[in-house]
């Protein structure tokens, strides 16, 4: 889905819902810091948090405090250190999710965070995966894909731009989550 929005910016989408899951379940979730690939070291931390704030605004599943589920990570991978950048199995995850006493996890990759040139002016441009991983079979939910980059809503006329990443990463998480209870919460 490529879409034009009222927030100058060009959003591409995609998403998978698990046919198989009963998301009716999932009433407390832990939320693991987002792998980070783009050239911004902070970018993973950054979203992590965006995206865990809309999800507590959303109000549709319960968020495990995240210094006490990182303490259950923590725990089970005998590490001190953050675990932002570790891919995590199914049975790690699901050993993860029965201590901290979730039903599923949310995981994240940030592809690109980085200010891009259009036109002789720089816009914002996020490119991002979210997961939502049944905890008990540690297989995926839901998925979510997301491609999005600033500019003005109208070539000429400069309204309703996107010009900074801040601006740019709000409006990419609170569209991830929005998609996230839409197809997902709904379905209760």
């Amino acid at each position: 889905v490529l879409t034009a929005t009222g927030c100058g910016s060009l959003i591409s989408n995609r998403s998978f819902t698990n046919p198989n899951a009963d998301f009716s379940f999932y009433t407390k979730v832990g939320f693991l810091p987002f792998h980070n690939l783009s050239e911004d070291k902070l970018a993973g931390e950054k979203m992590t948090d965006i995206c865990m704030t809309e999800l507590l605004i959303g109000g549709g599943v319960e968020v495990m405090d995240p210094a006490q589920f990182q303490s259950v990570v923590a725990q089970v991978l005998r590490t001190n250190a953050p675990v932002g950048g570790t891919e995590l199995g199914p049975a790690q995850l699901t050993q993860i999710a029965e201590i901290a006493k979730v039903q599923a996890i949310f995981t994240g990759t940030i592809h690109d965070y980085k200010m891009i040139t259009i036109g002789g002016e720089s816009y914002p441009h996020i490119t991002m995966t979210v997961k939502f991983i049944d905890a008990p079979t540690g297989t995926v939910a839901w998925q979510n894909s997301m491609t999005a980059t600033g500019g003005p809503n109208l070539p000429i006329v400069s309204i309703g731009e996107t010009y900074t990443m801040a601006e740019m990463s709000q409006k990419v998480c609170k569209k991830v989550v929005r998609y996230f209870y839409k197809e997902t919460v709904s379905k209760r």
